[in-house]
Order: C-alpha cells, then structure tokens, then sequence
C-alpha cells in the first residue's frame, strides 16, 4: 500500500510539473515584450498602466463561472459542455463545401479576393498580396479542442504564394495560430502586428526587422497601399494571466485602386461610423460574423451589429467572416450566415440605392472581385 500511495504521489507531482513547464514554456504561448516594446505600452494612450483599455466600456470577459446569476453560470457551463460534446447537427457532419487552390499557378490579380476560413483572407491590390489573421490549425494551444471543420479542400500554408504582407488582429489562438506563423515566415516579406504582439512572432523564429507594432490609428506606407491599425472593442491574451497586456484591433488598408477594412475581433462600438467617416467609407469590408453568444456580445458581436457593422463604415461590400471553420460557441454552425443576410437584407430596405451593402458569401477557396460577387447560398447545401 504504502508503495502505491507513493508512486501516486509521484505521478500526481510529474503531472503538475509538466503541466507547469508547458504552460510556462511551450512556443505557442509566445513571449513577452522586450524594453523598447514595453516603453511604446507604458507611453499608449490607450494603456492605464496595468492593461489596454478599450474606447468604449466593455466586459472584457467571455466565459466566467464566478460571476452571474445562477441561470447564467448554468448557461456558461452547458456552453463548456458544448465545445466538447456538442449536440447533434450543430456541427457539419459531412466536409464543408471548398474549392481546391491553385494560387502559385494562377496567382491572384490586383482587386482579387480568397476566403481561406474563420477570419483569414487573401488578397491583392496595388501590386501588393496581403493576408489576414492566417489560421491553418487548431483555435487552441493544446491537441485537443479547437480543431478546424472537415473541408472538401483544406487549405495550406503551401499553397499560398509570396505575401508582401501579413496583418494581425490581436493575439488570441483563432487569430494568431504560431504554427502557421512559422510556416509563412518564409514566404513573407513583413508582419505588421499590435502593440505587444512582436514578441510572440520572434519566438516562432520571425526576424524582429520583419516584424512593425502599432497602436490605434499608426499608420505605415507599403509603396502604394497605406495600412492603418484602427481600434475595436475586444480583449487579448494568450495565458493565463497578462490578459489585455497586448493590444487588439482592426486594419484599414487603402490603394489608390481599393479600399479594404478588416475587422479581427469586436463588440458593436460607435468606433465603425467614426472609422467609416475618417476614411469615407470602404470598398469591401471583412467583417466578424459568428461565435457569438449574448453574454459575451460586449467583445463579439451579434450578426445583426455586424450588419449595423457594415453600415456605419459605409462599405459598399461586406464579406462575413469569422464563421464555417470552428466551433466556438453555442450556435448552429450555419447559424452566423443566415442571420447577417437577413440582417443586411432587412437595413437595405430602409437605404437609399447609394447607401446600400452587397453580401459577398464566397465558399472557402473561391477567388471572387468586386465586380463579380459570389452570392450563392452554398451553405443551405451543405449537410447538418
């Protein structure tokens, strides 16, 4: 017995400790902010000392048992029980529709568009190839949760061409994936990331020369096209503390042929219509449509305010993202689309024809442009 009890005792303590040395020094929790970062953090505006802080007041939580109504915390913890068990026909049962790439035989053109999932879009303008938030892999730092929906053609860092530009959101795992990270390195000719974030791609082994931090409303020339980081109502962090220790926003991106904005993550803020005035509103924009839930709606919105989304940045174009790759909420997984359609739908009625937004709704893999948008309902296809 007593042998027993102290090989148990053995094993209980070889577990924390290994628990303890991945969390503590696993690569895909990234690293932290050098001198010179950490100057630029403590001089931001929008930093209070201890953590960013966004414009408008926000919640800044997403899942926490501790607080609530009972009826709440039931809530929270039946979507835990989700992500791990969920329900039948939540999920797709069968590959979600796709189309196979073919990018380094028939590179895209300037003003061409691919929707690679969740939130990452490849596109061209003004001789120029940028990506956003390039996900390939798991949503999650471990081998278990997270893992991407089957697709009839799955996507791959090897079949992206040369990117002239990489351009991160913020820091959480369905944004910032180190393993694709690592992978693009090669092809990329400069990242451009939050304040806080440059310290996470040089643990992933990017050259900090290749790598630029901006706060809100930084903006940087790439010959023609001029990146702008713009703000948006969310959070960060990749640990289990230092949460909001980096920052977190959207990117405006304009050539003199095409305006794009990119959303990564956020709750509904009057920020959208300030941001649509600054700029005078955008061509296209990529806009945050799913994994939602309305607890948490301060930092992720509802499809209806990501339609109200696209009206206030006074886009001619809105290609929902953030949908059809990963189960991270409770919702049905065709759930996000329906909505914004119907949303958008419904705010057109009420526009002037000048005022109006079109839905691009590409599959994954599909190269589309503007004057010829996908508007097929794929998805009511799709199998449960």
């Amino acid at each position: 017995m007593f042998v027993l009890l102290k090989w148990l005792v053995i094993c209980i303590v070889g577990v924390i400790v290994l628990t303890y040395l991945f969390l503590r020094f696993a690569p895909t929790f990234g690293g932290l902010p050098d001198s010179d970062t950490q100057a630029r953090i403590n001089a931001s505006p929008n930093f209070d000392g201890n953590t960013f802080v966004n414009l408008t007041s926000t919640n800044a939580s997403t899942i926490d048992l501790s607080t609530g109504t009972a009826s709440e915390q039931a809530s929270e913890g039946n979507v835990l029980w989700q992500f791990i068990f969920p329900p039948k026909g939540k999920n797709p049962s069968e590959p979600v529709q796709s189309q196979k790439l073919n990018l380094l035989n028939e590179p895209l053109t300037d003003g061409e568009f691919v929707w690679l999932g969740h939130s990452t879009v490849l596109f061209k303008t003004a001789g120029k190839t940028l990506i956003t938030d390039p996900v390939f892999h798991r949503a999650s730092p471990l081998p278990i949760g997270g893992k991407p929906f089957a697709y009839q053609n799955t996507p791959t860092v090897a079949d992206l061409p040369n990117v002239d530009a990489v351009l991160i959101s913020h820091d959480h795992y369905d944004h910032l994936d180190h393993k694709a990270i690592a992978q693009i390195n090669a092809k990329t000719g400069h990242f451009y990331v939050p304040l806080g974030v440059k310290s996470h791609l040089m643990r992933w082994g990017v050259p900090s020369d290749k790598i630029s931090e901006f706060d809100w409303y930084e903006s940087v020339k790439l010959d023609d096209v001029e990146l702008t980081f713009t703000p948006t109502r969310h959070f960060s962090g990749r640990r289990l503390t230092g949460h909001r220790t980096t920052l977190w926003g959207s990117w405006a991106v304009v050539s003199p042929d095409l305006s794009v904005y990119f959303s990564g993550d956020g709750g509904y803020s009057p920020e959208f219509a300030n941001i649509g005035e600054r700029f005078g509103g955008f061509d296209v924009a990529f806009i945050e449509d799913g994994a939602y839930n309305e607890r948490w709606r301060d930092v992720l919105m509802l499809p209806e305010e990501s339609a109200q989304a696209g009206f206030d940045l006074q886009a001619k174009v809105v290609l929902p993202i953030h949908w059809g790759k990963f189960d991270l909420s409770m919702h049905e997984w065709r759930e996000p689309i329906r909505r914004i359609t119907q949303a958008v739908h419904q705010g057109n009625a009420n526009r002037p024809a000048d005022e109006q937004i079109t839905l691009a709704t590409p599959s994954v893999g599909q190269v589309f442009d503007l004057d010829d948008l996908p508007n097929e309902a794929w998805w009511e296809d799709s199998q449960h």
